[in-house]
């Protein structure tokens, strides 16, 4: 790649693909329906896969209604966008009518205890995937694979690994094809922990592609909480039957809503990561103003810049609200360049911390995929603030409360 040129700037898909995501997009944006993306049309797909209707949760099916009217208001999204929505959505409800019947069978499913997990958050590009992915190695510890996020609900249902493993391996395979780029700055495996927002109802990782700020401030104004008790439910499915193990879960998108994480998991482990304030900004913007240019999506980066600041601001600010309020030790910071530089060190001190045995095995493990995970090929990522309309002067003024709290660097 040219030095004089970011990542953005120089990724692109395939002008055959470029071609056809133009067409149909047009096509749609004249009003021939391409993706049906009606609450209607998306419960048929679900019913039809899940092969049951019960749906038993009215503000479930309200919530998700609203969360399209902000996707239909939305008209810069693309037809893979849309495409990409559908499954998205249609996973989520396939999922809900799986569970639905599995708690119809087994209503004891709800009562299994799911003990002080660890939970990763902070503000995103501050190592909480690799944090995570090497905790997850502890074989007390279970951090959900993306397959398991996928097809969470497996109660009754025969023993075909592959069959599991189908779903998240098709995205896995997509998202390298249309963007290797992408895919490289947070690599997505179908056998490695990841985000658990994807069992949530409803969380900030919806924002980029479909809902967009007004989804923001409307989640913002809503309890979160029955969508994290719909979270909790999963990994007791997850679980189900088999030997409870602590839970590794982690997402940046949990941070403006810990509070009510809180209230469904308020013996939680709650893991903090900080790190210069210019890296994660530019890394993250740069990485949602791709993931839009790769869907075939316009691409305001300045927009995107002041947008994302206030979203990240305002998470923060009530993340900092919540740790006020109880008690210290549950809270363990982690800083980026210590985290790189000693990780196993890192992972010590937090279990030190947290009252948390680290076996001769656990800790085996985890060097073995610190090796593993250091041969995985990555392509460069190349971004800078400017691009985004924002200065350092801008992250000290919006992160001051942050900055002085946890002494974090801006540069």
């Amino acid at each position: 790649m040219p030095p004089n040129k970011t990542t953005l700037e120089e990724a692109d898909l395939p002008l055959p693909i470029r071609a056809g995501v133009s067409l149909a997009t047009r096509l749609d944006r004249i009003g021939i329906k391409i993706v049906d993306l009606s609450l209607d049309a998306l419960k048929q797909r679900a019913e039809k896969f899940a092969g049951t209707a019960e749906w038993n949760d009215p503000q479930f099916l309200a919530d998700m209604n609203i969360f399209l009217g902000f996707v239909d208001k939305n008209r810069e999204m693309s037809v893979p966008a849309k495409v990409a929505t559908r499954a998205d959505i249609t996973r989520r409800l396939t999922n809900f009518l799986k569970l639905q019947e599995a708690k119809k069978r087994h209503p004891e499913l709800v009562d299994q205890p799911v003990k002080a997990p660890f939970v990763i958050v902070g503000l995103p590009r501050t190592g909480t995937t690799l944090l995570q992915r090497l905790l997850s190695q502890d074989p007390a510890s279970h951090g959900p694979a993306l397959w398991e996020l996928f097809n969470p609900v497996q109660v009754d249902s025969p023993i075909d690994p592959e069959a599991r493993r189908k779903e998240a391996l098709s995205f896995e395979r997509t998202l390298r094809q249309f963007s290797a780029v992408l895919w490289s700055i947070h690599p997505m495996m179908t056998d490695e922990a990841d985000e658990c927002t994807f069992i949530m109802a409803q969380s900030t990782g919806d924002i980029n592609l479909t809902g967009g700020m007004p989804y923001f401030e409307w989640y913002m104004k809503r309890s979160a909480v029955p969508d994290y008790q719909l979270h909790k439910q999963y990994l007791q499915a997850l679980h189900y039957g088999k030997t409870s193990r602590r839970y590794v879960l982690k997402s940046p998108h949990h941070t403006p809503k810990l509070g009510d994480f809180l209230s469904v998991y308020p013996d939680a482990n709650v893991i903090l990561c900080h790190r210069g304030l210019t890296h994660v900004m530019a890394s993250w913007l740069s990485f949602m103003a791709l993931a839009r240019k790769i869907g075939g999506m316009p691409v305001d980066a300045k927009q995107i810049g002041r947008d994302w600041l206030e979203i990240l601001k305002r998470s923060m600010d009530a993340a900092m609200s919540v740790r006020d309020q109880r008690s210290a030790s549950q809270f363990y910071d982690v800083d980026y360049d210590a985290l790189v530089l000693d990780p196993m060190g890192m992972v010590r001190k937090i279990y030190t911390h947290f009252g948390v045995e680290l076996t001769v095995t656990a800790e085996a493990k985890m060097k073995t995929w610190l090796e593993k995970d250091r041969q995985l090929e990555r392509l460069g990522h190349r971004y800078t603030l400017a691009q985004y309309g924002l200065s350092p002067e801008d992250l000290e003024r919006a992160f001051a409360e942050y900055i002085r709290r946890y002494n974090v660097p801006v540069d």
